[in-house]
C-alpha cells in the first residue's frame, strides 16, 4: 500500500470521525432543549420565586425541606419552622403543600396577614382566582392598609380579566405609600393599563 493510500485511508477516518462527533454534539444539544424558543408567560405578577418543582430543583432546597419537615414533625409546636417550611414549599412551587404548611401556621397565628396572604398567592399560583381573591381580602379585613395585599389583588383580578377591579386595588396600594416600591410598581401597573 503506497503512502498516498495510508494518507487518503487516514484523512477518510478524520473526517468520519469528526463527522461523527459533529452529529452527536448536534444530537445532545437538540436533547438538552437549548434550541428550543422560551415560553413566555401570560401573567405578570409581584411572586416571581414561583419555579415549578421539576428534575432540576435545586437539590439543596429538597435537603432544606426535608430537614424542616422532620423538625415539624419532631416538635409540631416550632411555629417558626413550621412557616419557614410554608415559605419554601411556596418559594419553589409547592403551593398545595405550602397551603397545608400555612393553614397549620394560621390556627395558632389567625391575624397573621403576611401569611394569610401568601396563602392567597399561593391560589393564585395554582390559578384559583376566586380563592386567592376571598382569602386576601381576609387579610384585609384584618390590615384594610396592608399594601401587598391591596397590590396582589390588583394582580389576582388582572389575572382573572377585571381589569376596571385591578386599577382600583392598585390605586388603593399606590395611595396607601407611593414612593415605596410597591407603590411605585402599581403606579406604572396604572399608566401602563389605561
Amino acid at each position: 500500500m503506497s503512502n498516498n493510500s495510508k494518507k487518503q485511508i487516514t484523512r477518510f477516518q478524520l473526517v468520519t470521525t469528526a463527522v461523527i462527533l459533529v452529529a452527536f454534539g448536534t444530537f445532545v444539544l437538540i436533547a438538552s432543549g437549548i434550541f428550543d424558543s422560551p415560553s413566555v408567560k401570560n401573567d405578570e405578577h409581584v411572586h416571581t420565586n414561583s419555579a415549578m418543582p421539576n428534575s432540576s430543583t435545586n437539590l439543596n432546597v429538597i435537603n432544606e425541606i426535608n430537614k424542616l419537615e422532620n423538625i415539624v414533625k419532631s416538635n409540631p409546636s416550632n411555629h417558626e419552622a413550621l412557616l419557614n417550611l410554608g415559605h419554601l414549599l411556596n418559594d419553589n412551587g409547592y403551593f398545595d403543600r405550602a397551603l397545608v404548611k400555612y393553614e397549620l401556621y394560621l390556627k395558632d397565628h389567625p391575624d397573621n396577614v403576611d401569611v394569610i396572604v401568601d396563602m392567597g398567592v399561593c391560589y393564585f399560583e395554582l390559578k384559583k382566582y376566586d380563592k386567592s381573591i376571598n382569602v386576601i381580602k381576609s387579610a384585609l379585613e384584618i390590615d384594610p392598609k396592608h399594601q401587598i395585599a391591596n397590590f396582589n389583588l390588583g394582580i389576582v383580578n388582572f389575572a382573572n380579566n377585571n381589569i376596571a377591579e385591578a386599577k382600583l386595588w392598585w390605586e388603593k396600594a399606590r395611595d396607601i405609600n407611593p414612593s415605596s416600591n410597591i407603590g411605585k410598581k402599581a403606579e406604572e401597573l396604572l399608566k401602563s393599563n389605561n
